[in-house]
Formats: C-alpha cells, structure tokens, sequence
C-alpha cells in the first residue's frame, strides 16, 4: 500500500460513518431528496483521484475542482457527457478549466464497476458527499445542506499529509466557536476540542 492509499483510506475511514449516519437519520425523518452515501472504498478512490490531481497543471493552469458523489437520477439538472470519463488525476486535471465556477461539480458514480466523471451539475441531493480541491494538497470534504441550496457543511480537511476531521460532539462544547477560524485559517481549534486530528 501507497502512502498517498493509506492517506486516502484514513480520511475514507473517517468520514464514511458520518455520511451513513447523516443520510439514515435523515431518512428516518422521511426527509426528501437524499443522496446516497459512498461507501469508504469509493470515497478513498475520489480523495486519491483529487489529492494527486490538485498537484498536476494543465498549461499552467492550478486545478480547482469540486466532486460530487451522485447518479444522474439523484440531480434534477446536469450535463451528461457523452461516454463517462475515468476518475483519474490526469483527467480531473484536464477537465478542470472547464468546471472552475463556484457551484459547479463534477458528478461521480459507479460505471461498470469503477467510479466515473459522467457529467458537471449545480444541482445536489440533500446531504450529497462533496470533496473540493482548494489548492494544491488541500481537500474538504462537505456535504450539501437540507435546508438551503447552495450552502454546505464541512466535516474534513486534508492539508498535505495532516487529516482534521469535524468532532460531531463538540458543537455543545464553550470553545466551539473557535471552528470559524480553524476553517477560515486552518489552525487548530482551542485545545483541539472541535477536530480530530489523524
């Protein structure tokens, strides 16, 4: 195993539980328009893709990119393209140009046993796994919010070799506030208490 796997497989590790957990509740409320949660094999496979992506250029070109985990039943509007594309650095790399609007998301499925790049759309499921590429190294994962399009949730960040995953039991805690700026700047929360470090 690959460093750059075992890093993949750490941060798949520690988000898959949390996008099962979220979408079943959700379901439990009868909530509408859920997405379905990647399992931890194809979250690794997109961290992988979009890590080693995000330290490519095309022409000079710093990809930005964002990757949203969906089928094109659970989207109301997308660009399908014609044949769906490999979910490799080197394609994510090429395609980047094309999807650097904010808003705009690569949509990746299942496609005859791999995962695929089948087309771009604006439009998420409620609680749809999103993994961002914010510059090279730098990853988030989110997942899209219920109660207004457009807005997402942060639960990781995967800055080089460092993964800080969002303590789901901390939003109690006096010293939470303090996530703000760990989020805006990266730095760790008071005493460590809103991360999870990894």
């Amino acid at each position: 195993m690959t460093a750059k796997s075992a890093l993949a497989e750490a941060l798949s590790d520690a988000v898959a539980p949390h996008f099962a957990r979220l979408v079943a509740a959700a379901r439990s409320r009868d909530a509408d328009s859920l997405a379905v949660p990647p399992d931890a094999a194809s979250i690794a496979t997109m961290v992988d893709a979009a890590f080693w992506a995000s330290l490519r250029r095309e022409e000079g070109y710093v990809p930005t990119i964002s990757l949203a985990y969906l089928s094109p039943e659970h989207t109301a509007s997308a660009i399908r393209f014609a044949r769906p594309l490999t979910l490799e650095a080197s394609t994510l790399t090429k395609i980047a140009p094309a999807v650097e609007r904010p808003g705009v998301h690569l949509a990746v499925w299942p496609s005859n046993g791999q995962l695929s790049v089948w087309g771009t759309t604006r439009d998420l499921p409620n609680f749809c796994f999103v993994l961002e590429v914010i510059t090279p190294g730098l990853l988030v994962v989110k997942h899209s919010r219920a109660e207004s399009s457009g807005k997402f949730i942060n639960v990781a960040i995967l800055e080089g070799d460092q993964i800080k995953v969002l303590n789901e039991g901390a939003a109690g805690l006096p010293d939470c506030p303090g996530v703000v700026t760990s989020l805006l700047g990266f730095e760790p929360a008071a005493n460590g208490s809103c991360w999870f470090y990894r």
